[in-house]
């Protein structure tokens, strides 16, 4: 028995050693922060490959990018939605008020709220949704033009960088001439 009165022959399965690891982790680990480097010796010292903590970190940190990226996306849809909203309800107001101070006895502004709500319901439809076939096909092919700007981005700052350099050396290599004197620039002599 150990010291909480548990036999030491307990057998567990590799789901409850993670279970418990993790919760030890959480436990000891508040507010602490690990480096890489403490990742690796943690990994160690539990007797794992090293190739094996890498590759478990590299496929964490890939799934940590889709989720933000995922916030990110949802985050803009719900946006997106609330502007509409917000649009669709002040004009809206706006028609409704100028429909009682205009002709009174007819309700006309109830067409162009009906045919705007119509659209707005798709637009919820389409925005509010975070799962399912459809979501993940758009917001896979919203990360793919995500990822196609941010390259776009990084080889356009690349090149710009490159013409700046270029540019400041041709004035660096213009610049011993004309930091010369006037006197001892060739043909010009100084007159006193």
């Amino acid at each position: 028995m150990d010291r909480n009165g548990a036999s030491s022959k307990r057998v567990y399965t590799p789901e409850e050693v993670k279970a418990i690891l993790k919760r030890a982790v959480d436990l000891s680990a508040r507010e602490e922060h690990f480096t890489r480097d403490h990742l690796l010796e943690m990994a160690r010292d539990l007797g794992l490959d090293e190739e094996a903590v890498l590759q478990a970190e590299k496929e964490w940190l890939a799934r940590q990018e889709e989720e933000e990226e995922r916030a990110a996306f949802i985050a803009r849809r719900r946006q997106e939605f609330r502007q509409h909203l917000v649009t669709f309800v002040l004009v809206n107001l706006f028609l409704v008020v100028l429909n009682f101070l205009v002709s009174p006895s007819f309700f006309w502004a109830i067409f162009p709220i009906l045919g705007w709500g119509l659209g707005l319901a798709f637009h919820a439809m389409e925005a509010l949704p975070t799962s399912g076939p459809k979501f993940e096909a758009e917001f896979q092919k919203w990360r793919r033009r995500q990822r196609l700007k941010k390259q776009l981005r990084s080889r356009l700052q690349g090149v710009a960088s490159q013409l700046l350099e270029n540019l400041l050396g041709e004035v660096d290599s213009t610049l011993p001439e004309s930091r010369q004197s006037p006197d001892r620039l060739p043909g010009r002599t100084r007159h006193r």
